[in-house]
């Protein structure tokens, strides 16, 4: 986490006037640091948040993720590999302060981790590429887009190991 990541937070901070909070943005562009400084900030004010993310719900493990998108090809990668449904799901037990069922990927261990929290924090953040996709289920929430150019993304896809130059595909 940069001072960057930080300064970037405290801009976004005063504009939250609403409780879901929405950040998506190309791969590279600091999307969960700055969900992580939101988060810190709202903690160090007394308030509460808790944060989704949509690489937690895509239909396929991320270790058979790019074998799947190989084989299946480029119409199948995009907004259609994520778990909208659960998703949505979520939004609205928020929004209806009921308790939220929630899933963590472990990406080293092929598992899926289920819990459940109260939904008693104040804020509820979704970040991940397509986040703000979510804005079609209701539009009362703070959509933050973070832009980022595509050297940006194959740097950061080398450094995450997302990258194989080998492969001509």
């Amino acid at each position: 986490i940069s001072q960057k990541d930080y300064d970037k937070a405290k801009s976004i901070l005063p504009q939250l006037d609403k409780k879901i909070i929405l950040i998506g943005g190309g791969s590279g562009t600091c999307k969960s640091e700055l969900a992580y400084c939101i988060q810190k900030l709202l903690y160090d004010r007394k308030k509460s948040s808790f944060c989704i993310s949509l690489d937690d719900y895509y239909h396929v493990a991320p270790i058979f993720r790019n074998e799947n998108r190989k084989k299946q090809g480029l119409e199948c990668v995009g907004i259609n590999e994520i778990d909208w449904e659960s998703l949505q799901r979520i939004y609205e037990d928020f929004n209806n302060q009921r308790e939220i069922h929630f899933k963590r990927t472990h990406r080293f261990l092929d598992a899926i981790e289920h819990n459940t929290i109260e939904s008693d924090f104040e804020y509820l953040i979704f970040e991940g590429l397509y986040a703000n996709y979510l804005r079609k289920f209701e539009s009362n929430n703070v959509s933050i887009f973070l832009e980022g150019n595509p050297s940006q993304t194959l740097e950061f896809r080398k450094m995450r190991g997302k990258e194989n130059e080998q492969d001509s595909r």
